[in-house]
């Protein structure tokens, strides 16, 4: 008796990553032509004209802008089916993977069945009694699997007809005006109010509340109307902040690169043409990481803010979704970084992940780049000397961002899913004083601590300042300077948290190279791939403790002025920091570096005072 094998599910048409690109783009067009609508609505007839001119000018205006909101109201309405299309299509395709594994589990069990019976005795009535039990299990399973198969064919041709026929709804002008006489049309501006009204009450719990009691439709012309509010409030959905800053970023490129052509960009306008489009080249980069279980793209877009900080730009990516991740990870990256710096520090991110996931078993992982707030940089960069840099930085730039880094994980909480995350903040170099000012100065609701070369905790003087229980985790190579800074005789930044007295867990740290030339390089080097310092953060992050190593007390290691005295003899006189960014000065007499605007160390960082 021969079995019949399943047959497995079609192929997916469209992938929801594709859907979700689609959507964007029809919501960022969207947001251009409701911009150009507003304007036109508010326009008047041009000063001085008055009589039939004048009238004839408001009216022309009048059409136009009643074109506008027409064609607005008709990409709303494709949007919304764009995007109910994305989540039928997340469903389909994980309906699908299981059904590919049962079809195709189902179907070696029928080769294994056939392998048996050509096998068989034909004489050997026992063995052919229990091959005909067999066949019946085998034959009662056949119909309800090829059943699911179906159900689910049907279902993705009546997705694809579904939105087929929502996109022609909106596809003539005549269509366009009546979605915009729709009595049920969303109020796109009153919408804005409200939410405008509760991210500025500062209560991200109520705004992830409120989201929740909105339709598809209205949370699309929001997106349109207002992406760069959905985009950075906090308490909204990670795929929502995303699909809005994604919108408000391709709006921008399109727009900017069009005024670029015509020679029209003003300073500002370069720096958010830049800014949106090194955003745009970072998540290209991470284009084929997609999530297994929905077959969505895995990287989300937090933050997009390109005119802020002076055009320096607000930017925070997370690869994985914080909201439904078990393992969440925020890292704030130190001096002169800003919206162009997030590239690489994503890749440090991946290389984080990637190690923490293979560390926490089932758990899944979101590792996040935050950068939303100005981070002190020099004009010249590094100059004179090793750190010179460093005389731009005050506590003030990361007093004011570690309220914007409370805040930020604060509404990341308010749109967590389900139970909630284990939350790690990282911070390096100026960003863990920015991260140690948001935990003294504000509610930080995080579950553990990393702070990684760091000048300084600002007011924090023990560990248990930052984090009540203690769960503070530092890494400090033995050859970086600028853990150096905050050691006894200066701290013009804070306490150093490497030092003993601080109670903090130090982890191991690859020391560096002791050459005086490499001294930064020990400072950017915690994330290497493979290194000692990437290892034990990724612990942290799986919810581990890493193995410690003593604190500093004096003594026990070198203070920056010996260490820029012997890493310069180590260095043979050669010319150090070659280069334009630390060129230095020719060791003197071949005995050390000669220093020349300070004495010591201390003397030159006199301006952080």
């Amino acid at each position: 008796m021969t079995l019949t094998r399943v047959t497995p599910p079609d192929a997916l048409r469209t992938m929801p990553e594709s859907a979700s690109t689609v959507a964007n783009g029809i919501r960022a067009v969207g947001e251009s032509v409701s911009d150009s609508q507003e304007a036109m609505a508010s326009r008047g007839a041009p000063a001085g004209w008055k009589g039939s001119a004048s009238d004839a000018a408001e009216n022309q205006f009048t059409q136009i802008s009643g074109d506008l909101d027409s064609a607005v109201a008709a990409l709303g309405q494709a949007a919304t089916a764009m995007d109910a299309f994305d989540d039928t299509l997340q469903k389909l395709f994980s309906r699908r993977e299981t059904l590919v594994e049962e079809v195709s589990a189902f179907n070696r069990k029928v080769d294994a069945y056939d392998a048996d019976v050509a096998a068989s005795d034909q004489e050997d009535a026992e063995a052919q009694e229990a091959l005909k039990a067999r066949y019946a299990e085998l034959e009662s399973q056949v119909a309800a699997l090829q059943g699911r198969v179906d159900s689910w064919n049907a279902d993705q041709d009546a997705a694809d007809a579904a939105v087929i026929r929502a996109l022609q709804a909106v596809d003539t002008v005549a269509e366009g005006d009546k979605a915009a006489a729709d009595p049920d049309r969303p109020d796109a501006a009153a919408l804005a109010d409200r939410l405008q009204d509760k991210v500025d009450a500062g209560d991200p719990e109520a705004v992830a509340a409120w989201w929740a009691t909105l339709s598809e439709a209205q949370k699309q012309a929001l997106m349109i109307h207002s992406p760069e509010l959905v985009g950075n409030a906090g308490g909204i959905p990670s795929a929502d902040r995303d699909e809005a800053n994604r919108t408000s970023m391709l709006s921008d490129i399109d727009n900017l690169t069009e005024r670029e052509k015509d020679g029209q960009l003003t300073d500002r306008e370069e720096d958010r043409l830049e800014n949106a489009r090194d955003a745009q080249k970072t998540l290209d980069g991470y284009k084929d990481r997609i999530n297994p279980d929905t077959g969505e793209n895995d990287a989300f877009l937090l933050i997009f803010r390109p005119d802020a900080f002076e055009g320096d730009g607000g930017v925070a990516m997370s690869l994985g979704n914080p909201d439904t991740a078990d393992d969440v990870t925020s890292f704030v990256p130190g001096l002169t970084s800003e919206a162009t710096s997030l590239g690489g520090n994503m890749d440090s991110m991946e290389r984080l992940m990637q190690l923490a996931d293979e560390k926490n078993g089932d758990r899944s992982v979101a590792a996040i780049t935050w950068i939303d707030y100005d981070a002190p940089s020099s004009a010249d960069g590094m100059t004179d000397n090793p750190l010179d840099f460093l005389q731009v930085a005050t506590q003030d730039k990361a007093t004011d961002g570690g309220e914007r880094f409370a805040d930020f994980v604060t509404g990341l909480r308010a749109s967590d899913q389900g139970s909630q995350a284990h939350f790690t903040a990282i911070g390096h170099s100026y960003g863990s004083t920015t991260v140690s000012h948001a935990a003294t100065d504000q509610v930080l609701p995080v579950d553990d601590m990393v702070l990684i070369g760091s000048p300084g905790t600002g007011s924090a003087d023990h560990a248990t300042d930052l984090m009540a229980d203690g769960n503070v985790y530092v890494g400090s190579a033995d050859y970086d300077p600028v853990t150096l800074l905050g050691g006894p005789g200066l701290g013009a930044l804070g306490h150093d948290p490497s030092q003993a007295d601080f109670g903090a867990h130090r982890f191991e740290v690859d020391p560096g190279s002791y050459r005086v030339q490499d001294l930064l390089d020990n400072h950017s080097s915690y994330f290497n791939q493979d290194s000692t310092s990437l290892d034990a953060m990724a612990d942290v992050v799986a919810g581990a403790r890493p193995d410690e190593v003593d604190g500093r007390t004096l003594g026990s290691y070198q203070t920056l002025d010996t260490l820029a005295t012997g890493s310069s003899l180590v260095s043979g006189g050669e010319k150090v920091w070659e280069g334009a960014e630390w060129t230095g000065d020719k060791i003197s007499d071949g005995a050390g570096w000669a220093w020349d605007r300070a004495e010591d160390a201390g003397s030159w960082l006199n301006p952080l005072d």
